[in-house]
């Protein structure tokens, strides 16, 4: 995977500065696949407890919508079977994302909750929980 020295200007305390955003180095992992509702966006490393889905997109027109990942699976059926639940935003019970996301968007993926480490995440999914299927995914 190529490093790639990103400027993220995060409002999330543990990873930003007082001032603003700060310099550090990611790995980007790649982009989500678009398959339902203008998902999209660029999935990055930020460390072994943390992803970053930076430029996230989203019509906001889903329902039950929710960060997945998966340790285990060979295909998208496996993926989808062996999904964990992440809460977002981090420290919450898990809140479906409903907002509209027009491409400037940045969720902030806190693996930790959940005791997953970013070296073990083989998928991403932006997954929905009513329809159980993707709306936009990644494997590692």
């Amino acid at each position: 995977m190529n490093k790639f020295l990103v400027l993220f200007c995060f409002a999330v305390t543990a990873l930003s500065s007082p001032q603003g955003g700060r310099e550090v180095d990611v790995t980007y992992v790649g982009d989500l696949t678009e398959t339902e509702h203008d998902v999209g966006g660029k999935v990055y490393i930020l460390d072994q407890d943390t992803l970053v889905i930076d430029e996230f997109s989203y019509d906001g027109n889903g329902f039950g919508v929710y960060i997945n990942v998966a340790t285990k699976g060979r295909n998208l059926r496996g993926f989808a079977k062996n999904r964990i639940d992440v809460p977002y935003p981090s420290g919450s019970e898990g809140e479906p994302i409903e907002d509209k996301y027009t491409g400037d968007g940045q969720l902030v993926i806190d693996l930790k909750q959940v005791g997953v480490k970013a070296r073990d995440v083989q998928w991403l999914s932006v997954w929905c929980t009513v329809f159980e299927m993707s709306f936009g995914h990644l494997e590692f």
